[in-house]
């Protein structure tokens, strides 16, 4: 644990590095060559006496450090007004910044400074004109972006204009800023550095020069470099300690220094030391609206200034998540579509089987593929209307060989299906008619062997189809009624064997959360490209170091029915199986997958009891 007093220990070891690395000079004076924008903006910053190079955290930035403008959160807008007590003078200050997650953060600012009242007077003092004006303006758009976490960079370049009685001229001018956290540079940092944050920013690093009569006035570079340390608690009121030191070529390094307690979440008071001068101010917040006060002592007149901040719409994290739910949502569609059009296809070919197998007169082979069909897209009207076919059509065959009760049981499964189908009713009442005339007559009828597609459903040649009956059919849902051995116990017992509970998995590291995005990402790449293979590798990679990760276990489970589905058109049903047993594993709730395995274990059953004779 440290030792009281230990973080300040090391605030005031930094702050004599800091003041150590920048060169003592003489306190010769500017000149007045330096504009008046160089004196910053924003009333927050000047009420901590300008100590805002290492916060650079609201929309000042701009003007303080660009480097900082990568940390705002959301849109925010600043608008100032202030006015010199002894002057006729004026200084308006608006800024906007938009923050993007994926660009960064643009701005805009405006500044204008005015005076009245300047006197004009001839070489011997003779009052000339007691009206005129001076202005001077600046119009700076900025960038800045995170380079990575804890590090950000921006700039800003600027048009300033300056007009004084009758004479105007106009320069260009560019900022350059970086803002750090030193914890994030470091590999094992102690825990108050978490806390620390340091900026530098080159103002003037393109020097704007101005010509209003016969020569050029250039705005010299102004060096920034500062830290800040928030701190949790000051007399159990959290604080921000900011120490800036700026420097100008011919002009001493200028200290500034400031201080900022939230003595209550709606009101926060500052005060600062800005180069020997006093600044304070205060601020008092209402949801995303502030008012914010400044005082400051000039040198030749005290200043107040008076603005509002207001921050709008979402911040950066939640466009990032409302992006990528968008994206999601737009790969969601794309994947659905695949899905759906890789169904459609593997529908068509099975049905061209069908149509196939009816137009080379093998109707067994036609009911099988049917018999597939309806386990695979139960209910499908093309599949049901080719099954009618086939049934009648069997039983004529069955009919022209004289096996008359198979045939009239054919006819009796194509109208369970179609009882309007009239040639299927005048068939069985002629097979019904000729196998009575034959029993009577002592004739042996031929015993019928049942085959492959016979096995979803018996009727009786003596009995008409019922409702029950009629869903017996090769459509896939001709089984008996619910009991042990049933397809619906089945399904449940799957559904059990699958739901084992999982065990708790320790909380995701940020590595491996990172890792885990990257094989995501990875997969929905490839899915996207039709490298299904790479795609459910990728995605088994990442289920396997967190099954719950975003819509993983969704997109698994699709493609897991989708390839048991085409295996099972093959006939290769213990292929079909495995997926859609991965399925359950992924989804141990998931009806379809539990309901495909358990209509294929009963046609693996009754395929070998016919196989097997019926032994």
């Amino acid at each position: 644990m440290n030792a009281p007093g230990g973080g300040w220990a090391r605030l005031v070891c930094l702050a004599a590095i800091l003041l150590s690395g920048i060169p003592a000079a003489d306190a010769a004076e500017d000149g007045g060559t330096r504009s008046i924008f160089a004196s910053g903006a924003g009333n927050r910053a000047l009420a901590m006496g300008g100590a805002f190079v290492g916060v650079a955290d609201d929309a000042s930035a701009m003007i303080w450090n660009a480097g900082g403008l990568g940390r705002l959160q959301r849109l925010e807008l600043q608008a100032t007004h202030s006015g010199y007590v002894d002057l006729e003078s004026r200084e308006d200050y608006l800024s906007v910044v938009l923050p993007s997650w994926r660009w960064g953060a643009a701005g805009l600012s405006v500044r204008r400074f005015g005076i009245d009242g300047i006197e004009s007077r001839d070489d011997g003092n003779l009052l000339l004109n007691d009206k005129l004006s001076d202005s001077e303006t600046e119009i700076a758009l900025g960038f800045g972006r995170p380079v990575s976490e804890g590090l950000s960079v921006g700039g800003a370049v600027k048009l300033q204009r300056q007009s004084l009685a009758g004479f105007s001229g106009t320069g260009l001018g560019a900022d350059l800023g970086v803002w750090a956290q030193p914890y994030a540079l470091l590999r094992s940092p102690p825990e108050w550095m978490e806390r620390l944050s340091w900026g530098i920013s080159v103002r003037n690093v393109a020097q704007p020069s101005v010509r209003l009569d016969r020569e050029s006035v250039r705005d010299p570079s102004v060096v920034r470099t500062g830290i800040a340390y928030q701190q949790p608690s000051l007399g159990g009121r959290p604080a921000l300690l900011a120490l800036d030191l700026e420097k100008s070529p011919g002009v001493g390094a200028k200290v500034h220094a400031g201080l900022e307690v939230r003595i209550h979440p709606l009101l926060a008071i500052r005060t600062g030391w800005n180069h020997g001068r006093l600044a304070a101010g205060m601020a008092v917040a209402w949801r995303d609206f502030v008012v914010d006060y400044a005082f400051g002592a000039g040198e030749v007149s005290t200043v107040h200034r008076v603005g509002i901040s207001r921050s709008l719409g979402r911040t950066v994290e939640q466009q990032r998540e409302a992006a990528a739910r968008a994206r999601e949502a737009d790969i969601q569609a794309t994947l659905e579509d695949a899905f759906q059009k890789r169904q459609a296809e593997q529908l068509e070919n099975l049905l061209g089987q069908v149509k196939a197998a009816q137009a080379d007169s093998d109707f067994d082979k036609a009911l099988e593929v049917l018999a597939t069909i309806g386990i695979l897209y139960p209910g499908q009207p093309e599949a049901r209307t080719l099954e009618a076919l086939c049934h009648r059509e069997k039983g004529r065959q069955l009919e022209a060989n004289a096996d008359y009760a198979a045939a009239a049981a054919a006819y009796g499964r194509a109208l369970a299906i179609a009882p309007d189908d009239t040639a299927a009713v005048a068939g069985r009442l002629r097979c019904r008619a000729e196998s009575e005339r034959r029993v009577a007559r002592g004739v042996n009828l031929p015993r019928h062997s049942p085959a492959a597609s016979d096995t979803v459903a018996e009727d009786s040649p003596e009995t008409d189809p019922g409702p029950a009956e009629a869903r017996g059919t090769a459509m896939g849902k001709g089984f008996p009624k619910k009991g042990a051995g049933t397809p619906e116990r089945r399904v449940e017992a799957e559904s059990r064997r699958a739901a084992t509970p999982a065990p708790e998995r320790p909380r995701l590291s940020p590595e491996r959360e990172r890792e885990i995005e990257k094989l995501y990402a990875a997969g929905l790449a490839a899915m996207s490209e039709r490298r299904l293979d790479d795609a459910l590798r990728y995605w088994e990679l990442a289920w396997s170091m967190e099954p719950g990760y975003k819509r993983l276990a969704e997109y698994l489970k699709r493609e897991y029915l989708i390839r048991g589905m085409e295996f099972f058109a093959s006939g290769k049903l213990d292929e079909a199986m495995g997926y859609w047993q991965k399925a359950l594993q992924v989804d141990p709730n998931d009806a379809r997958a539990a309901s495909y395995i358990a209509r294929a274990r009963t046609q693996q059953a009754r395929t070998r009891e016919i196989m097997s004779g019926g032994r």
